[in-house]
């Protein structure tokens, strides 16, 4: 069961201090307040307009379907490849836990009852799926400009880091980003049933690599025994207004945080006070632990 929204509430309403603020991996900018999006930043991240979307709106993308690659049911799997028919070999993941969907994760249904399988990583020994894997690697093939997935079921604990080779270019938990959306985000909207786990977020996330910014690994982990679920990776090497009808200016999506990389503590990140009337500054460190235990 599930229990975090307490959590998020409590770290929203915190004051910060000078010091706190200093330290921060990842500075973000209100979306219901920006003026115009900083498009100098080298990593854009916008989430879905629609509070029920669970796929990426973008052309020429491919996405990975879990449920086909869980040949023996829920459980750790090592060394899968990911394949399109328009792309070929996508990429590799290392190793990760499949878990049958539920109110926590699994954005693609059958029927009236639950099906199919997401990816999740979680500490053990009180972990999803009973000793599930902490940490996921996916390793592009070539080089992508987006990345987007439906990260379902925010915890704080929950971390996705983007690197280009051996640089990290980003790094989000679910407080620098879900954290900051509308009540309308919370909520499984496609489980059976009306917004089941209404105490956490939902929501597909886009990752725009701009100005000559593509990633070549994305890792998934987790540092507490709750999950980190997510579903319907999608990718694409082409960066966003590189095919026609794009603007590349305007990004699908509302904004949600901006990246300058790879110098992430560098405060150039920060708009110019002139360009927003305010500042969401969440810290990435520093929370209280506390497990999650599922039947």
């Amino acid at each position: 069961m599930k229990n975090d929204s307490s959590c998020l509430a409590r770290l929203l309403a915190a004051p910060l201090r000078l010091t706190e603020i200093m330290g921060l991996n990842l500075v973000l900018a209100t979306a219901a307040f920006m003026v115009a999006p900083p498009l100098h930043a080298s990593l854009v991240v916008t989430y879905a307009e629609d509070s029920g979307a669970i796929n990426s709106t973008l052309q020429n993308t491919s996405v990975i379907n879990f449920t086909s690659l869980a040949t023996s049911g829920a459980g750790n799997y090592t060394n899968l490849t990911w394949t399109s028919p328009s792309l070929g070999t996508v990429g590799t993941i290392d190793q990760v836990y499949l878990q049958s969907a539920d109110q926590f994760g699994g954005a693609n249904y059958t029927g009236s009852q639950p099906s199919g399988y997401y990816p999740v990583q979680s500490v053990p020994p009180y972990a999803v799926g009973w000793g599930a894997i902490t940490p996921t690697s996916l390793t592009f093939t070539k080089p992508s400009a987006y990345f987007g997935l439906w990260w379902s079921a925010g915890d704080p604990f929950n971390t996705l880091t983007f690197y280009n080779g051996s640089t990290q270019l980003a790094q989000y938990n679910t407080s620098s980003l879900l954290g900051k959306l509308p009540s309308s985000y919370y909520g499984n909207p496609v489980y059976p049933g009306y917004k089941a786990d209404g105490g956490e977020p939902f929501a597909f996330l886009n990752f725009y690599g701009m100005a000559g910014t593509d990633f070549t690994k994305v890792v998934f982990s987790n540092s507490a025994w709750s999950g980190f679920e997510s579903d319907n990776w999608t990718v694409r090497q082409q960066a966003y207004g590189t095919l026609p009808g794009e603007n590349p200016k305007t990004p699908p999506g509302v904004l949600v945080a901006t990246v300058v990389t790879p110098t992430l503590d560098s405060l150039s990140a920060v708009p110019e006070p002139s360009t927003t009337l305010a500042l969401g500054l969440l810290i990435m460190s520093g929370l209280s632990m506390r497990s999650r235990r599922r039947a």
